[in-house]
């Protein structure tokens, strides 16, 4: 009982923090894996055209008979990840603990987005009135990119921060900066590229716009004409979810698996 209450407050080992991070990956890929099997071979999902929530959507051209297994691995995620906060905050507050609890909280904000996207899948119906399902797990969604882009941003301003004050007072300090340097650039580069390819979709896009105005054609939506290119929308959203999974269990292990006794403030 004491050690669950340990996992629980983010009190781990070094080889429990192992063994959580490898069994929360399994679990959760576990899921989606099984989610996309069952998705109807006749609907042909494919990250060229479908986003990630749709493996949750119970539309009927989606997963309507086994979407469930996405909200599972979601709420999964959402609630696994919460120890993780308090894990990191507990070494970040070597660091600071205001700026700590700051990134705890961007953290969490995360998880509550991803809760969110379990709890309202992107299918159509009604919630509230005329409030649809999609339109709550589009307000989540975005939830999901704030907290947890803010909140790996934060922990790498305090990094940079302990790096440059542990220069000037010429001391070490618990954390191996470069080793904590690789996640970053990686989930960076990812990150950095989707973004980019949908700004020049979007700057293309424009330009066969005003091509078919100036034709007298028509064009069909950014979205449609973006769908299995290089450019697509549902591609990059894949990709960046796949990152920030990667990074987030990277970075868990890359932090220092114990506290210092004493650590130098």
């Amino acid at each position: 009982m004491d050690r669950i209450q340990r996992i629980l407050t983010g009190d781990f080992a070094a080889s429990e923090i192992k063994r959580y991070v490898l069994a929360e990956a399994g679990i959760f890929w576990g899921l989606i894996f099984t989610a996309w099997m069952s998705y109807p071979a006749e609907h042909h999902y494919s990250i060229m055209s479908h986003t990630f929530s749709f493996l949750g959507s119970w539309d009927p051209q989606h997963n309507p008979e086994h979407w469930y297994f996405f909200s599972v691995a979601m709420a999964f995620w959402s609630l696994a990840s919460v120890p993780l906060v308090f894990y990191h905050y507990r070494r970040f507050a070597l660091i600071s603990r205001a700026g700590a609890f700051v990134g705890a909280f961007f953290l969490l904000l995360g998880s509550i987005g991803t809760m969110g996207v379990a709890c309202f899948p992107d299918a159509r119906g009604a919630v509230i009135g005329t409030v649809e399902w999609t339109k709550i797990h589009e307000k989540v969604a975005v939830l999901v990119a704030i907290g947890y882009t803010l909140g790996l941003l934060w922990h790498g301003g305090m990094l940079l921060w302990d790096r440059a004050a542990r220069a000037r007072a010429g001391r070490p300090g618990p954390f191996d900066h470069r080793r904590l340097t690789w996640p970053y650039l990686f989930w960076l580069a990812v990150t950095g590229t989707g973004v980019c390819n949908q700004i020049a979709w979007g700057l293309r896009y424009e330009g066969m716009k005003k091509a078919a105005a100036a034709a007298g054609t028509h064009v069909g939506s950014s979205w449609a004409m973006s769908l299995n290119t290089f450019y697509a929308f549902p591609l990059w959203e894949n990709i960046v979810i796949y990152a920030l999974f990667i990074f987030l269990a990277w970075f868990a292990l890359a932090v220092p698996n114990e506290i210092p006794q004493r650590a130098d403030r």
